[in-house]
C-alpha cells in the first residue's frame, strides 16, 4: 500500500499566498523600525502641534491651565528677567513678557515659514523645472540650468540679507493691500466662498445620485473644498501679525533653495527617459505632462522626500539665522533668532539670566537634530542602494 504524499507549503509559496505590500507601506513599516526615526518623527511632530496650536496653547484663556496664562506681547515691567517659576515656566524677558508664550509662537512663525519655502522652492520650483529640464533638453534644459547656475553662484546669505533690507517697505505694502482684500468680512470673500461650497455640494449629490458614479463629479467635489481650503488658510495667514515678514523671507529663501534639488532630480530622469516604459509611452501617444506625471513623478518621489526632509532643518536654521542679524521677523511677532538675539549678546545677561538663551537654543537644536536624524533614516530606507 503506498503511502500518502502531503505537501508542506514552503516558506516562500506562504510568502507568496500573502497579499502584496505596496513599495510606499514597505517604506514606512522599515522608517518605523528604526528607533532613531520614531524618536525624531515624534519630537518634529510635537514641535508642528505647539506651533500649529500657539493660539489655543499660548496664551491659555482656561483657568486650570498649567502652561501659560500670558500673552506672547503683554509686557509686565514690574517682572522683568524673572527665573523659571510655576506661573513663569521659561521666566519672562527683559520687558516682561512670558518666554513660554514667545517660545511657543516662535514655533509657528518657523512652521510656517518652512512649510512655504518647502512647497514654493522644494516642491514647485525644484521638481518642476527639474523634470522639465531633464525630460525636455534642448533650450528648456539650457535656460533652467543657466538660470540655476546664476542663482547658486550668488552668495545665499548676504542675497538673503540683501533682498530683506532692500524689499521690505515695498512687500509689507503688498500684503498690507492683500489682506484687506482677503478678509472674512469681505462681500467678495464670502461669496467665493458661497460660490465654491454649492459646487462642492453639487458634486457629491450629483455622484451618489448618478448610478455609475462617475469620478468626475467627485473630483470637481475635491478641487472646490480644497480652494475653500486654501483660501481660509490665506486669510489665516495674511490675519498673523508678522505677515509681510513671513512671505518676504520665504519668497527670499525659495529663490535659492531649489538649484541644488533641481540638479538632482534632472539627472534622475535624464536616465529615466531613455528607459523603455517611457519610450512606449511615448509611442502610444502619451502628452508630455502625462509622461511627466504618471511615469517620471513616482520614480524619482524618493529622492525628493530625501530632499524635502534634509533642507527643513537648513530653511529653519535660515530663518532663525536672518532674525538673529535683524533682518527677519521684527517684533512684535516672535522668532527664535530674535529670543537668542536677546538672550545670547551680552555676556551679562548669559551670566545673570541664563533661561533667556537655554529654553529657545535648546529648542532650535532638538528641532534640526531632529530633521538630521529624520533625512538620514529617510535615505536609508527610500534609497537603500546609496548606502
Amino acid at each position: 500500500m503506498g503511502s500518502a504524499v502531503v505537501d508542506i507549503p514552503g516558506e516562500a509559496e506562504e510568502e507568496a499566498r500573502q497579499p502584496s505590500i505596496s513599495p510606499w507601506r514597505a517604506a514606512l513599516r522599515r522608517l518605523l523600525r528604526k528607533k532613531i526615526a520614531v524618536i525624531a518623527l515624534l519630537l518634529i511632530g510635537a514641535f508642528y502641534f505647539v506651533g500649529l496650536f500657539a493660539p489655543l496653547l499660548a496664551p491659555c484663556r482656561l483657568s486650570f491651565c498649567p502652561l501659560s496664562t500670558q500673552d506672547y506681547r503683554s509686557q509686565d515691567l514690574d517682572n522683568t528677567l524673572l527665573g523659571p517659576s510655576l506661573e513663569h515656566p521659561f521666566g519672562t524677558d527683559r520687558l516682561g513678557r512670558d518666554q513660554l508664550s514667545r517660545v511657543i509662537w516662535s514655533a509657528r512663525t518657523t512652521i510656517i515659514v518652512t512649510i512655504a519655502t518647502v512647497v514654493a522652492g522644494s516642491l514647485l520650483l525644484s521638481v518642476g523645472l527639474g523634470l522639465l529640464s531633464g525630460y525636455m533638453g534642448g533650450k528648456v534644459d539650457t535656460i533652467i540650468m543657466r538660470t540655476g547656475e546664476a542663482f547658486g553662484s550668488l552668495p545665499a546669505l548676504p542675497m538673503l540679507i540683501l533682498i530683506n533690507a532692500t524689499m521690505r517697505d515695498r512687500v509689507r505694502g503688498w500684503v498690507d493691500g492683500f489682506e484687506r482684500n482677503l478678509s472674512t468680512g469681505d462681500p467678495a470673500f464670502i461669496a467665493v466662498l458661497g460660490i465654491l461650497t454649492l459646487v462642492a455640494i453639487i458634486g457629491i449629490v450629483a455622484w451618489l445620485l448618478e448610478s455609475r458614479r462617475n469620478g468626475g463629479w467627485i473630483a470637481l467635489s475635491v478641487v472646490a473644498a480644497f480652494l475653500i481650503l486654501a483660501l481660509w488658510g490665506l486669510q489665516a495667514v495674511f490675519a498673523t501679525p508678522g505677515a509681510s515678514d513671513y512671505f518676504l523671507i520665504f519668497g527670499a529663501l525659495s529663490l535659492f533653495f531649489w538649484v541644488g534639488s533641481a540638479r538632482v532630480i534632472r539627472s534622475q530622469v535624464l536616465a529615466l527617459r531613455e528607459t523603455e516604459y517611457v519610450i512606449a509611452a511615448r509611442s502610444m501617444g502619451a502628452g508630455t505632462w502625462r509622461i511627466l506625471g504618471s511615469h517620471l513623478l513616482p520614480n524619482v518621489s524618493p529622492i525628493i522626500i530625501v530632499g524635502v526632509s534634509a533642507s527643513l532643518g537648513a530653511i529653519a536654521g535660515s530663518e532663525i539665522a536672518l532674525t538673529f542679524l535683524g533682518v527677519g521677523v521684527h517684533d512684535p511677532t516672535p522668532s527664535f533668532g530674535a529670543l537668542i538675539f536677546d538672550g545670547g549678546t551680552s555676556q551679562p545677561v548669559i551670566r545673570n539670566h541664563p533661561h533667556l538663551l537655554i529654553f529657545p537654543a535648546v529648542v532650535v537644536g532638538m528641532l534640526i537634530f531632529s530633521f538630521n536624524l529624520l533625512g538620514d533614516a529617510l535615505n536609508d530606507v527610500l534609497t537603500p542602494k546609496a548606502r
